[in-house]
């Protein structure tokens, strides 16, 4: 599977996009008709009114008509310095063609953890066309800086295609609807990118009274994962838990050493360890043990 692939959005399937990190962050807007493309002038005032200073990367600059094409925009107010050329770059973000959205990409597990999508039943058979967006030379900004840029622009999309009900996050495989990922979920406004960029999964283990709750999404960005295994929690309680973990990892960083405690959900010290997935794709993890909560041969 090649990363950087336009020409077919069957190619965006697979665990590659979770399972490492990635220089390139993308997320792939959602339409229930053919795309309308927005005019250059348009799309560039857009940018502008929300990054600043914008320059397209070509002389010619058109919109993406295709799928296989693509716009480039430096924004020069967020620039990236190069230790090896002694100068600073302009990080860029892209936009691609217009493509039927291929729906094969979401297996029966990507689909059952779509928790931001409560009527899925209706709104999965929508999703027929898609954009993609995605940044460049942007993995030298401080973390907050270059997603809190992808979330914006993520915003700014919403704005420029009003025809557009949602979006998908490979990375996370989240899928945020409009009315979802317009409205603020967090105290604290820096972690929008979160919205989609996150994506808390729950699973009931067969034949036993225990859950499996693990985060996807950080991985891709440069952190650890986050894994919990336990019995008798209330699984919103688990949820919002593993929310602030992340929240708290994607402001501070990956400070949390193996063998380090945080704070359980009723003030308990649970301790953290790195350890191999137990849901796939397999990834290294972050694993909290809940203590007397704990799932397995664990306590």
């Amino acid at each position: 599977m090649q990363e950087k692939n336009q020409e077919n959005n069957s190619n965006w399937k697979g665990e590659d996009f979770v399972n490492r990190w990635h220089s390139t962050y993308t997320f792939m807007p959602l339409f229930e008709n053919p795309v309308k493309m927005p005019e250059l002038q348009v799309f560039l005032e857009a940018l502008e009114q929300h990054f600043g200073k914008v320059i397209p990367l070509q002389e010619d600059a058109q919109m993406p008509k295709s799928a296989p094409e693509l716009l480039g925009f430096m924004l020069m107010e967020h620039t990236v310095y190069y230790e090896a050329d002694k100068r600073e770059f302009p990080s860029q973000l892209l936009i691609c063609g217009a493509d039927a959205f291929q729906q094969e990409i979401w297996d029966e597990m990507i689909c059952a953890n779509f928790w931001a999508c409560s009527n899925k039943e209706t709104f999965l058979p929508r999703c027929k066309y898609s954009l993609m967006a995605m940044n460049m030379v942007a993995s030298g900004l401080p973390m907050m800086e270059e997603y809190g840029i992808m979330a914006e622009y993520a915003d700014m999309i919403l704005e420029v295609f009003p025809d557009c009900i949602g979006i998908y996050w490979p990375h996370s495989q989240s899928l945020t609807p409009r009315e979802y990922y317009e409205e603020p979920h967090w105290h604290n406004p820096q972690n929008h990118f979160l919205d989609g960029g996150l994506n808390v999964r729950f699973f009931r283990l067969q034949g036993t009274d225990e859950m499996l709750f693990d985060t996807l999404g950080l991985t891709a960005i440069g952190l650890p994962d986050l894994q919990f295994h336990c019995k008798n929690l209330e699984p919103d309680d688990v949820v919002m838990f593993l929310r602030n973990l992340a929240a708290y990892l994607y402001q501070y960083g990956d400070i949390i050493e193996d063998g380090n405690t945080v704070e359980g959900i009723h003030h308990e010290r649970w301790v953290c360890q790195r350890e191999d997935s137990i849901a796939e794709p397999l990834r290294m993890v972050l694993d909290i043990n809940p203590g007397e909560f704990a799932g397995g041969n664990r306590s």
